[in-house]
């Protein structure tokens, strides 16, 4: 997934990716891995005009992505998508039940593939980041949900033979290295500046690969 000098990458997912951007601006790119990702690359290769843009909508769910996919995002011709959804499919089923907002396994997976197959068929490269929860208790409920939603990411990622970043792998390895989960995100789902370094450092990996 190596990036080309005049590729646009588009960022694309929920509050985790948004972070607080100005949607008004094309150029804000909020205060998270995004940033962080624009920054690195231009010090790294100030010779190439890669344009990135932060498309993710807090609160957004995969119903979400499907509306406007066409109009927000490959409307931009993009070279590049990265994908990271899911934890807002799952939390409507912990957070506010009462809403029936939340989606099931099966769901996300058909709605996970209806955004795959346009991608593909837009010859966009697609990075698909799995959801998770900063926690590393098996007996949480919503950690084992979103280990089953992020296990569907990494099986259509093999389906479609697309890269796959297991976020909730990359977060527990950290917890097991000695880092505490509070320093990595406050609510278990936001992360701060330290977890979206840590986003941040993988898909680099990728996109210099």
């Amino acid at each position: 997934m190596k990036i080309s000098k005049d590729d646009i990458v588009v960022f694309l997912g929920d509050s985790v990716t948004d972070c607080g951007r100005d949607r008004q601006e094309e150029i804000s790119f909020g205060a998270g891995y995004a940033n962080i990702i624009n920054a690195l690359f231009r010090i790294s290769h100030p010779d190439f005009l890669v344009r990135f843009i932060n498309k993710g909508i807090g609160g957004d769910q995969t119903t979400h992505v499907i509306k406007r996919l066409q109009t927000d995002v490959l409307d931009y011709r993009p070279n590049i998508i990265t994908l990271c959804i899911g934890i807002n499919d799952v939390l409507g089923s912990y957070y506010c039940p009462c809403t029936k907002t939340g989606v099931s396994a099966e769901k996300y997976r058909a709605n996970m593939e209806i955004i795959i197959q346009r991608i593909l068929d837009s010859k966009v490269k697609l990075l698909l980041m799995t959801p998770y929860l900063i926690d590393t208790n098996p007996l949480e409920p919503m950690r084992i949900t979103m280990m089953e939603f992020a296990d569907i990411c990494i099986d259509l990622a093999d389906k479609y033979q697309l890269e796959v970043i297991n976020l909730q792998e990359l977060f527990e390895s950290m917890m097991t290295s000695g880092i505490y989960s509070y320093e990595l995100s406050t609510d278990r789902i936001h992360p701060s500046y330290m977890g979206h370094m840590a986003i941040a450092m993988e898909i680099m990996k990728r996109f210099e690969a």
